[in-house]
Order: structure tokens, then C-alpha cells, then sequence
């Protein structure tokens, strides 16, 4: 081994790039909360070509998206993937997370030769999805991934920990003060009016535990691999004017900078690049121990090239997986309780556009919008819906739509979203209390938000269970008026399931 110092200037710039990207996103992120200021997590998103390529497949041009995918798409021309080394926050965490060498380092040489085609596979089965309308892989886009799973668990419980240690530090008379002070500055960011929750935590944490944890099988097996939008940046990498180069006169083959590439991007004769996969990182740069490796134009490349079973194989997984689309992940009939937020778009087309990001949860004021189960079908997983049993639609309020980066939901004003109709109230006179019991309840009538109220109250002469005949008032929705808000629904008293319930327009409904 050489005795010089290995440089490590390299690394740390690439080092400091990496936190100010992650920093700058989660700045953004934090950001994203109503009321809306000029500064949201959308001015980051728009760098996504994944997001706008599957936006122009199905048919809508968004100018911003349009403007970030063709400066991401044209930068790998010049620099290969260096997108994925220095400025995605994704997998800049990936890379903190996992070991630095892990188990991958004794893959057999046909696994690591099986692995090597999976971003092709990839490519074209994500392909294969959005030309059937279905935009169910962007729950694997790595921005869309971090931003989700910063919604759903993070910042719940940052919500939890900063209310406790709130509570906790306010017994100190002397620290009263300074505590006002944090907890103002950080209401409606960090700490919420009321606290946090959204549906499945479990698959959102047990999907980011299972992108870190295959790090142990290989370093970034995902950012390598599996990651679609390094798949995409890859394809036009390949012809990147700049990269990785080595002087063959002073390469000792040592075999150094191979095993520090962080994503197997160096051939096994050192000195060619498959530049489909270099990230110009220049791990390998600092630990020549002779200066063979440097940045330089024309790089010698060795890109994959798959063969022809490989291609058949692969547009037939392309094809295998748009069929699923329509035979295996979509529902027969729409759920009636399936009710999507103001401004989104019809369902075929919002099911398409949707990254399934989470900006939408993470801005709405009340918890009322939440990720869909299996209400929409699979295909449907992690797309928006109302949820009224955890909140109602603010009516001062149509941030959701401007946070969107596709336009899968589209941005209203105030004035057009209080003439939208999302869904129709109805009472399932049964179990509603002054239907049922006799007993006088009006609260869904007087806190109905609509100017000419969608809930009237009929009075009517009733005889109690004592034989007594009172007059009591008896709720009935006027339909034409309603627009499925959901306040009737999230504010009724009665336990377990509201007797009014909000169901969307088109399906069947039980009368009342």
C-alpha cells in the first residue's frame, strides 16, 4: 500500500452536496402546510423526469414538469447520474444508512450478472404500467418515496415527541418563556392543532425499512438496481460527454476503485466506466493510491447491452405488467365511500397522474385527507381520499390542489371549489338521533358550511316513549345543495358510524 494520504476533498464536497439537497428538501417539506406560502415542496419535484414523463404519457402537459424533465433528462448527457451522488435526498440517506461494504461484496458473479439487467426490467415494466394508465409505480419514484414516508411517519411523530418534551419542560417555571417561544414558532410546521394520523404507517415504514435493509445484501442494491428514475437517468447516461477517466499507463489494477464504487459502475479491467450507472462521485479518485483516476471527457465506457432474451424478456414483463393493470389491480365497481378531494380528476385519469407522494396529506389542515387501502383498487394504493370520520374539508381552504405536482388533482379557487360537488350527504334515518330516538340533535345542520344550508330541518309532531307528543326537528338533505364536504358527517355525535354519511355521486346510496 502506497504511504501517501488519500485526498479526501472528493468525498466531502460530494459530502456537503448531499446534506444541502436533503436539508433543502426537508425545508420544503416542512414548508408544505396551510395556509400555503410562495415556498413548497412542488420547486422540488419538478426536477422529477419520472413524474413528467408518466404526466406526458397520459396526456397532460404540466410547463414546470416539462421544464424539469428536460433539464434532468439532458444533464446525464454531460455528467451521467450525478443526480443520484450528489443531489438525491433519497438516496443520500440510503447511502448514510446502510453499511458502507455489506454482504453484496460475496454476490456470486451470476447474481451480480442478473442484478445488472434488473434497471432495464425496471424501465420498461414501469413503461408497461404508465402506457395502461395506471401510475401505481411511482411508489417506487425515490422523491416520492421520501416524501411520503416523511408525511405519514415522520412528521407525526415529531408532532408527539415535541408536544411531550413541550409538556414535560413547562413544569420548569424558568422555562416557560423560551418554551411559548419554540412552540409558536412551530405551530403549524413541526407541531400540529391537532395531532397527526394517517392509514398505513406499517406499509409506508415497512417499504423504507426494505429499500435501506437490502443494502446489506449489496451497498445501494436499490439506488443500483432497482430505482426507477436512476433506471431512466441511466438511459440517457450511457452517452454522458463527461466521466470517469484512467491513464493505462499508471493503473496497477489493484482493484481499489472498484470496490469503493458505490454503485458497481467499474468494469473489472479498471479502466473502462459503465457510465449508465456512474454517479461521478470519484469514491474511485480518492483511493487510487497512484493518480491514475480523474474527471475527463470521453470516458472510456462499458455499458450494459442487453441481449435479445433479455429484450424479449423484458417487453414481456413491460406487457405482463399493463395487463395486471386491468385484470388484477382495478375494482370491478367504485367503492360508494370512495371520495376524492376537490379538483381531482376523474378517477381513471387521477389514478394515473398520481406520484402517491403525500404533499396533498401533508397540507391539508384538518387530517381529513388520507392514502386510500384497497378502496380504489391496488392500483389505487396511497392515492388521496376523504376520510371523514378524521376530519372534515376546510372551507377556507384549497391548498391540495396547488401542492400537486401532476395535476391529478387540479388547483381551484376558493369560489369554484364551493360549487364542487365531490359527493351527496345522506341520513340513514335509523340510527340518526332525532329519527331514531326522539331526541333533539341539530348539529349537522347548524354547522353545515354551505350559504343556502344543504341540511333543513322539517318539524314534525312525535310521540316519546312516555306517550307525550312533542314537536322535534327532523334533518333531511336538500341533495342539489350538498357538495359532500363532510362536516355533517365528521361532526355527528352518533358513535362508531355517523348516521350521516357522505357518499360519492354516481353510486348507490342508501335512501334517507
Amino acid at each position: 500500500m502506497s504511504g501517501r494520504a488519500r485526498p479526501r476533498g472528493l468525498h466531502t464536497r460530494r459530502r456537503w452536496f448531499q446534506i444541502a439537497s436533503l436539508a433543502t428538501f426537508m425545508t420544503l417539506l416542512t414548508l408544505t402546510v396551510w395556509p400555503l406560502g410562495r415556498v413548497y415542496l412542488g420547486a422540488f419535484l419538478v426536477t422529477d423526469p419520472l413524474i413528467a414523463l408518466n404526466s406526458a404519457i397520459n396526456g397532460v402537459v404540466v410547463g414546470p414538469l416539462v421544464i424539469g424533465e428536460v433539464l434532468m433528462l439532458l444533464a446525464p448527457l454531460l455528467v451521467g447520474r450525478a443526480f443520484c451522488g450528489y443531489l438525491c435526498p433519497t438516496g443520500a440517506l440510503i447511502e448514510w444508512l446502510g453499511p458502507h461494504k455489506g454482504l453484496g461484496t460475496h454476490l456470486s458473479p451470476r447474481a451480480r450478472g442478473v442484478l445488472r439487467k434488473a434497471p432495464a426490467f425496471v424501465l420498461l415494466a414501469c413503461a408497461g404500467l404508465a402506457l395502461f394508465a395506471s401510475g401505481a409505480f411511482l411508489l417506487f419514484d425515490p422523491l416520492a418515496i421520501l416524501t411520503r414516508t416523511a408525511t405519514v411517519l415522520l412528521y407525526p411523530m415529531l408532532d408527539r415527541v415535541l408536544r411531550l418534551a413541550g409538556d414535560v419542560l413547562y413544569l420548569a417555571p424558568p422555562l416557560r418563556i423560551p418554551v411559548d417561544f419554540l412552540s409558536n414558532a412551530a405551530a403549524g410546521r413541526l407541531v400540529f392543532s391537532r395531532p397527526l394520523a394517517f392509514d398505513l404507517p406499517l406499509f409506508v415504514l415497512g417499504m423504507a425499512a426494505a429499500i435501506v435493509g437490502v443494502s446489506w445484501l449489496e451497498p445501494r442494491l436499490w439506488c443500483r438496481h432497482l430505482c426507477p428514475l436512476g433506471a431512466l437517468l441511466g438511459l440517457t447516461g450511457r452517452f454522458a460527454v463527461l466521466g470517469r477517466t484512467v491513464d493505462p499507463e499508471k493503473c496497477i489494477a489493484c482493484g481499489r476503485c472498484e470496490a469503493a464504487c458505490p454503485l458497481d459502475s467499474i468494469r473489472d479491467d479498471y479502466l473502462a466506466t459503465d457510465t449508465s450507472r456512474c454517479q461521478v462521485c470519484l469514491e474511485c479518485a480518492d483511493v487510487c493510491p497512484v493518480d491514475a483516476i480523474a474527471m475527463g471527457s470521453r470516458p472510456a465506457r462499458s455499458a450494459y447491452r442487453p441481449d435479445r432474451r433479455s429484450v424479449l424478456a423484458a417487453g414481456g414483463l413491460a406487457a405482463a405488467a399493463g395487463f395486471f393493470t386491468f385484470t388484477g389491480l382495478r375494482r370491478a365497481e367504485r367503492d360508494a365511500h370512495l371520495i376524492r378531494p376537490p379538483g381531482g380528476r376523474e378517477e381513471s385519469d387521477l389514478v394515473a397522474l398520481c406520484t402517491r407522494c403525500g404533499q396533498c396529506l401533508k397540507v391539508c389542515p384538518t387530517n381529513v385527507l388520507q392514502p386510500a387501502v384497497l378502496q380504489a383498487g391496488a392500483e389505487g394504493l396511497f392515492t388521496p381520499r376523504m376520510d371523514f370520520q378524521s376530519g372534515q374539508c376546510e372551507w377556507s381552504c384549497n391548498e391540495c390542489g396547488k401542492v400537486c405536482p401532476t395535476g391529478a388533482i387540479q388547483p381551484l379557487t376558493l369560489e369554484v371549489k364551493h360549487h364542487t360537488v365531490i359527493g351527496r350527504a345522506y341520513i340513514d334515518q335509523n340510527r340518526c338521533i332525532p329519527w331514531a330516538d326522539g331526541l333533539t340533535c341539530l348539529v349537522c345542520q347548524e354547522l353545515c358550511p354551505v350559504a343556502e344550508k344543504a341540511i333543513i330541518i322539517d318539524t314534525a309532531q312525535v310521540t316519546t316513549p312516555t306517550g307525550k307528543k312533542v314537536t322535534l326537528g327532523h334533518p333531511r338533505v336538500v341533495a342539489e345543495r350538498c357538495i359532500g364536504c363532510g362536516v355533517c358527517e365528521h361532526v355527528c355525535p352518533v358513535p362508531h358510524e355517523s348516521a350521516i354519511r357522505v357518499y360519492a355521486t354516481g353510486t348507490e346510496r342508501r335512501s334517507g
